[in-house]
């Protein structure tokens, strides 16, 4: 039954070596970890506006605005012309954590890993919370279900994502292009208005009273563009995504991914900066009930609300933003591969699933995001705070890798390539000092905490790895198995068919076989010994009371006096198990076997195993 439900929602299992077929052309590939960035244009000139609002300068907000976003605009260039060349120094994938392990170390790549896999979670959550704040704008939905909302939003693109890489790319790709062009035709239409003067007067935008040569306004001026600076900064997140997952990419994978890499900058400097465009000529600020978004404000501006253009403006932008999260779904995966096979993580995220995707990374990302989801009741303003701190310490690592990179390797035009790493670190490196200072009351504290918790569970995981691989390697000299002599017990609980092939298998393995019987109540013990009287075949019965009713205790202390007594390297204790025709008849006995299994497991040289009698009804 379950596997018929899990084929339903998933799809028929794909074999191994389509594995290349499933791969992603630039077109989709753009989609798929574009997504993240350019949703970003959604609430990036949102919370520059906050924090301007927010400030003595109110009312010059919008005015303050444009070189706040100019400059996070060239700052998008360094990073993704900086992480191009990441693409093509790394075309296996890992992005930062790949450079920073390759270049600067394991406590880099640590640090550098942890930020990514805290990047990627907080990138779902504040997708989806924003697509659920873009649906509550319109008011079809009330702010009260939006946690609910953004749950079950997260739960389909988790199913829509074990579906496969392909099938989940061409899900998002339709929604991803239509906001592209929605957007482009909001931008060309409002800078249309714009050009023949239809919009509204300015607001008064005298600055407060002081001196113009003012060395505290000018100081004053500077901290509350820092701060908006550090909060614009959002627009920037998600795009390292497309170097983390360049193997994701059809063959010429890095030159694909290359190539998808630019397409993204281009596309999301236009819109980010296209948008805060007309927020500065419309005269749109932030709504102060947080119930309609700054994209909606404009698009209302531009179109009028209601229009039909701008309910696509709010229609497509919630789609994309509840699907940028699908940009994570992709690479927290990915990377998770790369940290297991480093031994940073469990091994099991290294299997790949029926679909062809790390569907246990899947299912992690998704369970991390559902709990910040409920923890910040999907309140994209208070997970941001969050957001970027990671995100620009990865940059920051990844660039500093790089620049160790072209002056050890001295490629073609090396000095010009360091160039840009160079200032990318520089950059990205002022920036998180930026967001640590601005952000850290804020929030941003908690992703300094998890950090290192991270890392310290990456340490620990690959400790254990490396013990049990010391452990577990062969001996230097040859070894031939032996035969050990050891004693079989065979729980018996009651006399029965089930019992009988369980004695026989005891038989084949060892000369010494002994029954045991726990005594819970004496009648039944009684029945016990009259029928081991003719159906024991000679096998001694050993009868072990236990006044307090427990099974295990009396067993484990019959257990070691057996082992005791005899000088062998083995004890082997058989259930006999009868297994019922349908699975939840189970739940109508005693799973006896299981709580042996569990009892026994960290006992060194005590094997447990059941023999099963199946029966037909």
């Amino acid at each position: 039954m379950w596997n018929r439900f899990k084929r339903l929602v998933l799809g028929n299992p794909l074999a191994s070596h389509r594995e290349r077929h499933e791969r992603l052309s630039i077109p989709i590939g753009l989609a798929v970890f574009a997504s993240d960035a350019l949703s970003s244009t959604a609430y990036a000139t949102e919370e520059i506006l906050i924090a301007l609002v927010a400030s003595q300068f109110a009312a010059q907000a919008n005015i303050l605005s444009i070189p706040v976003a100019i400059a996070i605009v060239v700052l998008m260039i360094i990073v993704v012309l900086s992480y191009r060349q990441v693409i093509i120094a790394h075309p296996s994938g890992g992005g930062s954590y790949e450079v920073s392990k390759e270049k600067l170390g394991d406590l880099p790549a640590k640090i550098a890993g942890s930020a990514l896999l805290i990047d990627y979670v907080l990138t779902v959550a504040v997708s989806v919370s924003a697509g659920v704040a873009a649906i509550t704008s319109t008011g079809i939905l009330s702010a009260e279900h939006r946690v609910a909302v953004a749950v079950s939003l997260v739960i389909f693109i988790m199913l829509m994502n074990l579906r496969g890489v392909r099938e989940s790319g061409k899900t998002v790709a339709v929604p991803a292009y239509i906001f592209i062009v929605s957007m482009l035709i909001m931008l060309g239409y409002g800078f249309w208005q714009i050009l023949f003067g239809n919009v509204p007067e300015a607001a008064a935008t005298a600055l407060p009273a002081a001196p113009p040569d003012s060395p505290w306004m000018s100081l004053a001026i500077f901290m509350v563009l820092l701060k908006a600076f550090s909060h614009g900064c959002a627009a920037l997140t998600g795009v390292e995504s497309v170097a983390n997952g360049v193997q994701a990419f059809k063959e010429p994978a890095e030159y694909n991914a290359s190539k998808t890499m630019m397409w993204m900058g281009l596309i999301l400097g236009t819109l980010f900066l296209g948008v805060t465009y007309l927020a500065h000529t419309f005269h749109v600020v932030p709504d102060p009930t947080g119930h309609e978004t700054v994209v909606s404000r404009v698009a209302a501006a531009v179109f009028s609300k209601g229009t039909f253009m701008y309910w696509v403006i709010q229609i497509i932008t919630m789609f994309i933003l509840v699907l940028a999260a699908n940009t994570s779904f992709s690479g927290f995966p990915r990377l998770a591969t790369i940290l297991a096979q480093d031994g940073y993580l469990p091994r099991q995220l290294m299997n790949l699933g029926d679909r062809l995707v790390y569907s246990n990374g899947i299912i992690i990302l998704s369970f991390f995001s559902i709990l910040l989801i409920g923890l910040y009741h999907a309140d994209t303003h208070a997970l941001i705070p969050l957001y970027a701190v990671g995100v620009f310490l990865s940059f920051t690592l990844a660039q500093a890798g790089m620049v160790v990179h072209h002056r050890e390797a001295k490629e073609k035009d090396w000095k010009k390539s360091l160039a840009i790493n160079a200032i990318g670190a520089f950059a990205t490196g002022i920036v998180t000092i930026i967001l640590i200072f601005e952000k850290f009351m804020e929030g941003a504290w908690m992703v300094l905490v998890a950090m290192p918790i991270i890392m310290a569970m990456f340490r620990s995981i690959k400790r254990h790895y490396e013990s049990i691989g010391k452990q577990l390697a062969l001996p230097e000299d040859g070894y031939c198995p032996i035969a050990i002599e050891h004693t079989v017990l065979v729980l018996v609980s009651s006399l029965h068919r089930g019992t009988i092939p369980a004695l026989e298998y005891a038989k084949t393995i060892s000369d010494r076989v002994e029954a045991v019987h726990v005594e819970l109540n004496p009648a039944a013990t009684e029945r016990v010994k009259k029928a081991w009287e003719a159906w024991g075949c000679g096998i001694p019965l050993t009868i072990l009371k236990s006044p307090y009713r427990s099974i295990s205790e009396p067993l484990l202390e019959y257990i070691d006096e057996v082992e005791d007594r005899y000088e062998h390297d083995l004890v082997t204790i058989i259930v006999p198990e009868f297994v019922t025709k349908k699975s939840w008849h189970n739940l109508l006995h005693n799973q006896t076997s299981i709580m042996l299994k569990a009892l026994l497991r960290y006992r060194p040289n005590k094997v447990v195993t059941t023999v099963r009698y199946h029966l037909n009804e």
